[in-house]
């Protein structure tokens, strides 16, 4: 049976249809499954996490290969997800995934909604997986994926590129989903990687890259000046931004425009300021 067809019939069976609020989009061609599967390379020894499992059309794939932690926030899909799917290798969270604990996984294999993207990426930093395959909005993509120097290129692109090899895999058409979305689709491959070095304190490193990104024409120099204040009280303090000031006066990428840095110029940088 064709996807598109069991869909219509599991939407007769349990009443719904999907929820735009909630940005439901459900995957109805079995080639694309086949694909994120694939490029996942699972075995039996990972444990696989999927963000958003809706029908269960992808849930059921991943559960021939390994051990399955599916989210599921819908009450209506998750009541299909525990009637329709195989109990073998399945773990089923009823929640939304920013705010449950899916435990130790090794991998993420998802199509989560668009809608809430930059937020599950985030959470996603913390679960820490070796590799994820998601489905996202072209241009969300394309963001994570830039390069010093692009348009495309801001906070968002450097914190994944801190903790990932981030890899664009290509468009999936439109007419794979149901409803068919107005914005364009794109899967993204995530290996962890710490390439980059590491920073001597992740939360402070975030709050530092987005705050200098505020700033992001400005030369470095300019742009950590004015993102000081945002870094907590300690950073109003005047002996402390002098002393920061004054190690940013002798760095070599002072007079450098801030959106030109790269991962690693920024986890160096900010080792060495902090």
């Amino acid at each position: 049976m064709e996807l598109f067809d069991e869909l219509n019939q599991l939407m007769v069976k349990y009443r719904f249809r999907p929820n735009r609020k909630m940005a439901q989009l459900f995957m109805v061609k079995q080639d694309v499954l086949a694909r994120l599967v694939k490029e996942a390379d699972l075995s039996e020894k990972d444990t696989v996490l999927e963000i958003g499992a809706g029908t269960g059309f992808l849930t059921r794939e991943l559960q021939k290969k390994c051990k399955v932690v599916a989210v599921e926030l819908d009450s209506t899909l998750f009541e299909l997800l525990e009637n329709e799917l195989p109990k073998e290798n399945l773990k089923l969270i009823h929640g939304n995934f920013l705010e449950v604990d899916v435990g130790k996984i090794t991998k993420i294999v998802a199509l989560p909604p668009y809608t809430i993207s930059a937020n599950i990426l985030a959470k996603i930093f913390e679960v820490e997986p070796k590799l994820c395959i998601l489905v996202f909005q072209k241009e969300f993509v394309e963001k994570l994926a830039a390069e010093p120097g692009f348009l495309e290129y801001n906070a968002m692109s450097v914190l994944t590129q801190y903790h990932f090899d981030v890899e664009n895999l290509g468009l999936i058409p439109a007419g794979s989903f149901f409803p068919r979305p107005k914005s364009h689709s794109a899967i993204l491959k995530l290996s962890a990687s710490k390439k980059h070095g590491q920073a001597k304190d992740n939360a402070l490193f975030y709050t530092f890259i987005k705050s200098v990104f505020r700033f992001q024409n400005k030369n470095v120099t300019n742009s950590v000046k004015n993102s000081l204040p945002f870094l907590g009280e300690k950073f109003k303090d005047p002996e402390v931004i002098n002393k920061i000031v004054g190690k940013l006066e002798k760095h070599p990428l002072a007079k450098t425009k801030t959106n030109l840095l790269s991962c690693k110029e920024f986890v160096d940088l900010f080792n060495e300021l902090f």
